[in-house]
């Protein structure tokens, strides 16, 4: 099994009878309305992966891990022969990415659930799905050949690796997410300390997952993949000068796990787009041309982005303000179409504010108890939920040319939280398409259903708490203890406090852990 790195968390594998391409982001418009632009640039490498899938006589499939613009590139996906080619993807319960992979007429369609395997030439490949409400992310096993590579990709089901593994047989190639890749704490209006403070919790938590990972499953090699992205946009630019945020690049993962599992015998690679890997024997080639390195970092991406200034100049169309009113109300009109369908709203008892930071005082103001949403000049609360955004970057989610998730993946909105508490409702709510409000609270009342409890220890104190996480339902029973007391959540790091009847550190949630001593 040979497999070429494609860039961000794409990959060719290429076996004696098969040639399968997973989640290939190789447009040159980025994703998420050109907020993230993929690192190193791999735009060169497209015409690679079409001809492998036009002139190859082995049997040629395309696996999409979940609907991110990042993963789930249509545009070229439409540029392939797929009408010569079988896609493998996830099935979730939302069918967008269904029905668009449908659209492009493949030759075959295969829709996995949970722990699925699909019949390949000389193998199989098995898909493991995340569909937990605000996450929809699935990771593939693929076993040919007498070797066996694991994409986790995005894929947080860190609780399962484990039992994958045990199940699945040694592990010769394993790749997962290492970076961050969400708007927390990087839109949100932080002193530079706290920013800081949190993308530092942020970024070694994430290691130390990822860490824990190459641990127990011990792979012969291990991929850094699925970011971090780039940021050309002029407005966005200075996010990839930070010295510290949630983005870290691959050197700096690879830094920490050589101190982390300094006994480690898996070999870390920090790949390019174009590299190959031999899964037998874990040969590396160093095929791409061109190597970016901390040192020539800056100056790589400042010659990245100035290929782009034309390309965001006058990107952003300017309206009048009879135009910002007509937009505030449409964006009035559609909130109130979510708020209609979002069973859990008395839940939430802070007010959220949503703002056009280009069009002056007005803003809406979401009553969710009342599932009111009205004009506002002010906010008068000391608890409330805010969001600012430019008007033309609303438009788009108003027209449907990106989703409420895919803006907030642009980055290109500020954010406020009064008390700084994250609310799994609130984020649903910003998050969600309206048509998929039910589903999402039906999610969330499924988990807090589930009644089974386990024991675990800490400091030779035994607490009994709930199984699975509150927040989307991982089981905590793969978790660990962290500074004696803090019970961690293995797939989003929550933390619950076990001396404080297992409330949740970040969260109103709660494990309600009961000390067992004296029984």
């Amino acid at each position: 099994m040979q497999i070429t790195y494609l860039g961000h968390a794409g990959f060719l594998v290429e076996t004696e009878q098969a040639i399968l391409v997973m989640d290939p982001w190789m447009s040159r418009e980025g994703a998420f309305d050109s907020g993230w632009f993929q690192f190193p640039c791999n735009h060169q490498l497209g015409p690679l992966v079409r001809a492998k899938l036009h002139k190859s006589s082995k049997q040629k499939f395309v696996y999409v891990s979940h609907e991110h613009q990042d993963h789930y590139d249509l545009q070229f996906l439409k540029s392939l022969p797929n009408q010569s080619v079988t896609y493998i993807v996830p099935h979730f319960q939302r069918g967008v990415l269904r029905t668009g992979i449908g659209e492009l007429n493949p030759g075959a369609l295969i829709s996995c659930r949970h722990g699925e395997a699909v019949d390949i030439p000389g193998g199989c490949v098995k898909l493991y799905l995340d569909d937990a409400g605000l996450n929809r992310d699935s990771a593939i096993l693929i076993k040919t050949d007498g070797q066996a590579f694991l994409n986790l990709n995005d894929c947080k089901l860190f609780d399962e690796v484990g039992a994958v593994s045990r199940s699945e047989g040694p592990i010769s190639v394993l790749a997962c997410q290492f970076s961050g890749a969400t708007w927390h704490p990087t839109c949100y209006e932080y002193s530079r300390e706290e920013y800081e403070r949190i993308s530092r919790q942020k970024r070694i938590s994430k290691f130390e997952m990822v860490a824990r990972a190459i641990d127990i499953v011990r792979p012969r090699t291990y991929l850094p993949s699925a970011g971090p992205a780039c940021f050309l946009d002029p407005t966005l630019l200075h996010l990839n000068f930070e010295e510290m945020n949630i983005f870290p690049r691959a050197p700096q993962f690879l830094a920490y796990l050589q101190q982390r599992l300094p006994e480690n015998q898996t070999e870390c690679l920090d790949i390019m787009p174009g590299d190959q890997i031999s899964a037998s024997d874990g040969r590396f080639a160093a095929k791409a041309e061109e190597r970016v390195t901390e040192e020539n970092y800056e100056g790589y991406v400042r010659a990245y982005a100035g290929r782009y200034a034309s390309y965001f100049a006058g990107r952003q169309p300017k309206y009048a303000q009879p135009q910002m009113a007509e937009i505030l109300d449409r964006l009035r009109i559609e909130l109130g179409r979510k708020l209609a369908t979002f069973t859990l709203h008395e839940r939430i008892q802070v007010p959220l504010y949503f703002k056009l930071c280009d069009s002056g005082e007005e803003m809406l103001r979401i009553d969710f108890p009342a599932r009111v949403v009205e004009l506002a000049r002010e906010i008068k609360e000391t608890d409330y939920y805010s969001v600012s955004t430019p008007s033309w970057q609303i438009v788009k989610v108003l027209e449907g040319t990106i989703t409420w998730e895919e803006f907030a993946l642009t980055f290109r909105m500020r954010l406020n939280r009064r008390p700084d508490v994250y609310q799994t409702l609130i984020q649903g709510f910003l998050l969600m398409q309206a048509e998929d409000m039910n589903w999402f609270c039906g999610g969330l009342l499924e988990i807090e259903q589930r009644r089974e409890r386990i024991v675990v220890e800490a400091g030779g104190t035994r607490y009994s708490m709930d199984r699975y996480c509150p927040h989307q339902g991982a089981d905590l029973s793969q978790g660990w203890l962290d500074q004696g007391r803090l019970w961690t959540c293995p797939r989003h790091r929550w933390q619950f406090a076990l001396d404080k009847g297992g409330q949740c550190t970040a969260s109103k949630g709660s494990v309600h852990a009961v000390c067992l001593e004296g029984e």
